[in-house]
């Protein structure tokens, strides 16, 4: 028979193997296991035979089953062996990229410590009730969706920063973007924030990298948005070289002699705005700060250049707006205002021209109503056209085009026999304040005819409706055709040539007893 202290010999290498194998199970599991809390070993007793059953559990009642939990997933290698900095210290020095594309260890998140972080209350499992060692614990309730402000996966942000060291910007954009929709109002106060800054600047910058310098502009003011206050400063870097990049890139397509003029302009607007823009984010960055005046300086020859080859391919309004644009401008040079302002008027003068010219052909065939409509669209847009910014000369100019175009149109439809047609173009060129009266000669002798032709067209209606009885119709007509005399007088036609009209309307002003009423 053993001795008693055989006896106490085994029962504590017993415990010390039951100790160690609980251990081994902890760092590496070798089976699921419920959460429960399982029971001391037992103190040893007077014989081997009852010492093992000492460290069993009881089976849970049968009268109340559970579920089986959840089972946390868990990487076949503990935790606590796994180096959390080692992963960081492998985005921090990236292969070179090529400029104008920013370093990215600018923008890698802080190394994590060297013990891993605790896991969210939500995914954690909860620990069993202490006070009774054979309760089953039951699963963990399902986590709750993501909120707005949902937290940035600190695998998913590696993943994009090793995808962006090996060049593979669409999948950047591709995985970093889903992740982001959810954390797009991440305050800067929530320790999400670094995480979540850090994931738009490398979406951001991979935007850079495929050309896309809007989308990349987008991401990194989101990111400068959320980011805490001491690490804007890397963020507004970012902003500065996107604009340097940007805005060198415009400035090369401007550069491209085969570009046409008009997007040569817009080239370099487009590399004055991100110098703008940049150097709102970094004011002293003495880069930005060149290319704004190489741009200011290609700019205003850039904008003469294009205005001449608008006029000549008879492109008006396009060069016209081109020239306001320039003009509206508060950096142009003093030097530039006076010929750009001859430009522009002559914009107006070409496009007038053109609309006589195009009047003409529509008379010569036979669409008169075409040739009075472009007539009308020229008079209207010298009507836009303030004193000051046309010189006398040219107006007077213009009014003269006018005149002719009016004054061919009147005629025509007069030497047709349709003088009621012809009231309106005449009329129109006769109120051209800037046409002199002995230039005009030809118009009044015009307005003259159809005057005459109108009173005797109308006279025959009026009597006709005088026999039929309405002689109220005929005295209303009648008093029309008087009104239409008086303002002819007024826009500057004597008594004396519209002496005959004026003696047919007063003969029926007599026939229907209209003498009170003169």
């Amino acid at each position: 028979m053993l001795s008693e202290e055989a006896l106490i010999l085994i029962g504590v290498v017993g415990a010390c193997a039951l100790l160690i194998l609980g251990i081994l199970e902890v760092v590496w599991p070798s089976q699921p296991r419920h959460p429960v809390r399982r029971p001391q070993p037992a103190p040893p007793t007077a014989t081997p035979a009852k010492a093992a059953p000492a460290v069993a559990v009881k089976a849970p009642p049968a009268a109340a089953p559970a579920l089986p939990p959840t089972r946390m997933r868990r990487s076949k290698v503990s935790p606590h062996a796994r180096s959390h900095a080692g992963h960081a210290d492998r985005v921090a020095e990236p292969p070179p990229l090529p400029a104008p594309v920013p370093p990215l260890a600018m923008a890698r998140p802080a190394p994590a410590a060297s013990a891993p972080a605790p896991p969210p209350a939500a995914l954690a499992p909860r620990a069993p009730e202490m006070h009774n060692p054979d309760t089953v614990v039951p699963p963990p309730e399902p986590a709750p969706a993501p909120a707005a402000t949902g937290r940035v996966e600190p695998l998913l942000l590696e993943r994009c920063f090793a995808l962006y060291q090996d060049r593979r910007y669409d999948e950047v954009v591709s995985a970093g973007e889903q992740a982001l929709v959810r954390l797009r109002d991440t305050p800067r106060a929530t320790p999400e924030a670094h995480a979540a800054a850090a994931l738009w600047s490398v979406v951001g910058l991979a935007k850079q990298a495929l050309g896309d310098h809007a989308g990349a502009g987008v991401a990194l003011d989101a990111a400068l948005r959320i980011a805490p206050a001491e690490e804007r400063v890397t963020y507004t870097q970012h902003i500065a070289d996107l604009a340097l990049s940007a805005a060198q890139t415009a400035l090369e397509r401007a550069g491209n002699h085969d570009a046409d003029d008009h997007d040569r302009v817009a080239e370099l607007r487009s590399a004055l705005a991100w110098t703008e823009r940049g150097l709102s984010a970094v004011p002293a960055d003495a880069r930005l700060r060149s290319r704004s005046q190489t741009a200011r300086a290609e700019l205003w020859p850039t904008y003469e250049q294009s205005a001449h080859k608008l006029l000549r391919r008879q492109e008006f309004r396009m060069a016209r707006h081109l020239l306001r644009e320039a003009l509206e401008d508060p950096e142009i040079p003093a030097a530039r205002v006076a010929p750009f302002e001859e430009l522009l008027s002559g914009t107006f003068a070409g496009e007038i021209g053109q609309l006589t010219a195009q009047a003409i052909r529509s008379m010569q065939g036979g669409n008169e109503s075409e040739a009075l409509t472009a007539l009308r669209r020229a008079e209207d847009l010298l009507g836009t056209i303030a004193d000051e910014a046309l010189p006398p000369k040219r107006r007077e100019e213009l009014d003269q085009r006018l005149l002719w175009g009016y004054t061919q149109l009147g005629m025509r439809r007069v030497e047709a026999g349709d003088h009621e047609a012809a009231l309106d173009p005449l009329v129109r060129a006769l109120k051209l304040a800037g046409i002199g009266s002995d230039r005009q000669a030809e118009t009044r002798a015009a307005l003259v005819r159809a005057l005459e032709g109108v009173a005797d067209v109308r006279a025959l209606s009026i009597r006709q409706l005088n026999d039929a009885g309405d002689r109220d119709g005929a005295v209303l007509r009648t008093q029309t055709l008087h009104e239409l005399l008086r303002s002819c007088i007024e826009l500057g036609l004597s008594a004396q040539e519209l002496s005959v009209a004026s003696v047919k309307t007063q003969r029926l002003r007599e026939e229907l007893g209209m003498e009170d009423r003169a």
